[in-house]
């Protein structure tokens, strides 16, 4: 009788949905929009979750209910109260009886960027977060809490940071940037003093403009504010991936590091550069790269594992036959 394993990965904009069989084929796929409770409230991450659920079903000819077993990796799950909450308030109602386990969304970007069980994973994109995995199981979270939690990289603390030197720069408490007549040009003001009025009660108008990819656009130039600023963020990203080498004890390891989010791929590659080679010391047998495959991919990988199948080549050369063209 054959076997079938669910996938969710659900962020901040979208969900998706796998069903996956023993034999590693993806038989249907499943989108819907934001399910994180977060964003718009359990009854909306509960809709969402469970329509991408349906959908991959629907396409796999089966009912969610005869899923073997189900892993959710879910932007949103973050605290202990989350671990008791979305399962009776999401879960529950949409599982019936199939056993399922419950991660923070970026552990399904770990096992979906790398065909090892094991490894670490570091996002960089509007926030930071770091995950990694022993080859006994063991797995660790690193931030993901925001800036007053100790998270000092990601977009939003570029986007901050940039900002900030505009506005000192035109003050005279700092020196003069490229980053001044960007933003300006960007927000289609002549002043720094109009730019403050506009964005200073509109978080929403101020990430708009970019902010990051102008402060890696100006890195690039030659701007050593902008430089600073980049070369600040990566530090902290290389000091989250270290840490994560340190407590699995894998200085001596050969792993994948994957590296994940928008700011990993900015348009001065001194972000990466400095990060893969401050880790480098610490981890001399880390092998870099960019995920592999989705996150849900990695979702239903999880859920097969950890219904006690090890994911073989004939099974990875079977998902890649029929990955949907969507992932």
């Amino acid at each position: 009788m054959t076997r079938y394993f669910l996938g969710v990965d659900a962020g901040a904009s979208k969900t998706h949905a796998l069903v996956m069989t023993e034999e590693g084929s993806l038989l249907g796929w499943g989108e819907s929009g934001t399910g994180n409770h977060e964003t718009y409230g359990f009854d909306h991450a509960r809709n969402s979750i469970g329509t991408a659920l349906r959908m991959a079903a629907d396409a796999s000819g089966i009912d969610p209910s005869q899923g073997d077993y189900a892993c959710f990796c879910l932007a949103g799950a973050d605290v202990s109260q989350d671990y008791e909450t979305i399962p009776q308030r999401i879960l529950d109602p949409l599982l019936g009886n199939v056993p399922y386990s419950l991660k923070n969304d970026a552990f399904g970007c770990l096992r979906g960027g790398t065909r090892s069980p094991y490894g670490i994973m570091i996002n960089c994109g509007t926030g930071q977060v770091a995950v990694g995995r022993d080859r006994a199981g063991k797995a660790i979270r690193i931030g993901g809490y925001g800036f007053e939690f100790g998270d000092y990289s990601g977009g939003s603390v570029i986007a901050q940071a940039a900002v900030a030197a505009v506005v000192r720069a035109d003050d005279g408490r700092g020196e003069a940037t490229q980053l001044t007549e960007w933003l300006l040009e960007a927000a289609n003001l002549d002043t720094v003093s109009a730019l403050i009025d506009r964005t200073y009660r509109d978080d929403a108008y101020l990430a708009s403009l970019g902010v990051p990819a102008l402060t890696f656009r100006a890195s690039a130039a030659g701007d050593q504010v902008a430089r600073r600023i980049i070369l600040a963020a990566a530090e902290e990203m290389a000091v989250t991936a270290t840490a994560l080498v340190r407590r699995l004890e894998m200085e001596q390891e050969e792993f994948d590091l994957i590296t994940a989010g928008s700011v990993f791929r900015g348009e001065d590659p001194v972000f990466l550069e400095t990060v893969i080679q401050s880790i480098r010391p610490i981890a001399p047998r880390a092998n870099h790269c960019f995920p592999l495959y989705a996150p849900v991919v990695g979702a239903v990988l999880l859920a097969s594992e950890e219904a006690g199948l090890t994911v073989s080549d004939s099974m990875y050369s079977n998902l890649e036959a029929t990955m949907p063209e969507e992932l």
